[in-house]
């Protein structure tokens, strides 16, 4: 089972994904992006980046796979992703020295890393590809001129307390001045799920494709939960306790396939009629839930996703 996801959200006032703080000021993330109808102009925009995106989608597949009886080892259920680094952080998350066979272990042990992927960088290196894939989100192809970031000015005040000193009460002082970066724009949004080797090894060619768990379904089942509920209540980004963005999705296209089917790029507002005629062309069973044609946000995600789950 393959599930493609594309789509375009509105996201006014946010600061979901920010960098480097210079003194007081606080950058949001920017990146070149190429506009190919202004003589290939490129322009610095606002972006949210996909290791954003993979950190709300995995902290939220931790804490639903718990709910569910299925392993998750002791970092990741943390939200603390460091996925079998090397043996100090295998020791630490699963309380015991790798085995030979050191794959097949950590698929066993953390739902997490079976499904988002490991790099295990001792001798002898291990890799494990992630089961889902993502990206940065950038201003949708007609909003890239109109894309801000501006700078908001906050203050916090210590006057009148023990804690600024009497030298330091006099005018403009006695307060802490800082700027955030903030951004308004049409983000698009791109993610995808392949079901194949969950619970599988995938290290080795000799043993590629074995299945070493006798819980696979509850596995996937735990995953598309987690995109249903990942998308519906926008589980990622940054500093949301005290910058929560204004958002509201335009488009949203989920199709759910038998084998590797995607949906076309979102930057290019006439996507969801790319989507359609590649389905002419190309299908490999794939049935298509489409926002907002199919009906509210909430009952195309769990269409699409009740459709996945009838394929597993």
């Amino acid at each position: 089972m393959f599930l493609s996801t594309r789509g375009r959200v509105l996201l006014n006032v946010e600061a979901l994904n920010m960098t480097e703080s210079v003194g007081n000021y606080v950058k949001h993330r920017r990146v070149p992006v190429i506009l190919p109808d202004a003589g290939y102009t490129t322009l610095f925009v606002p972006a949210i980046s996909g290791e954003s995106i993979a950190h709300g989608f995995q902290t939220v597949l931790a804490e639903i796979a718990k709910k569910n009886g299925l392993p998750v080892c002791k970092l990741c259920e943390k939200g603390i992703f460091l996925k079998s680094t090397n043996n100090n952080v295998f020791r630490e998350a699963f309380g015991k020295e790798p085995s030979g066979n050191l794959e097949e272990d950590v698929i066993k042990g953390c739902v997490v890393e079976d499904i988002g992927g490991f790099l295990y960088a001792e001798e002898a290196n291990v890799k494990r590809t992630s089961s889902f894939f993502t990206g940065y989100m950038i201003p949708a192809k007609e909003a890239l001129e109109n894309a801000v970031i501006e700078p908001q000015l906050h203050s916090r005040y210590a006057l009148g307390t023990p804690f600024v000193r009497k030298e330091e009460q006099g005018e403009g002082r006695g307060q802490m001045i800082y700027y955030v970066e903030l951004s308004s724009a049409v983000y698009t949004f791109n993610f995808d799920f392949d079901s194949r080797f969950v619970g599988k090894t995938t290290f080795s060619y000799e043993n590629a494709g074995k299945e070493v768990v006798n819980d696979r379904k509850k596995r996937i089942e735990a995953a598309l939960e987690t995109f249903r509920r990942f998308i519906l209540e926008f589980c990622f980004g940054a500093k949301k306790t005290r910058f929560m963005p204004v958002i509201e999705w335009e488009s949203l296209v989920l199709a759910v396939s038998d084998d590797v089917w995607t949906v076309p790029s979102p930057f290019a507002k006439n996507y969801i009629e790319k989507t359609r005629k590649k389905l002419e062309k190309i299908k490999e069973n794939t049935k298509l839930f489409v926002y907002p044609d199919g009906g509210s946000l909430e009952e195309v995600v769990v269409n699409a996703i009740e459709e996945a789950k009838k394929r597993i």
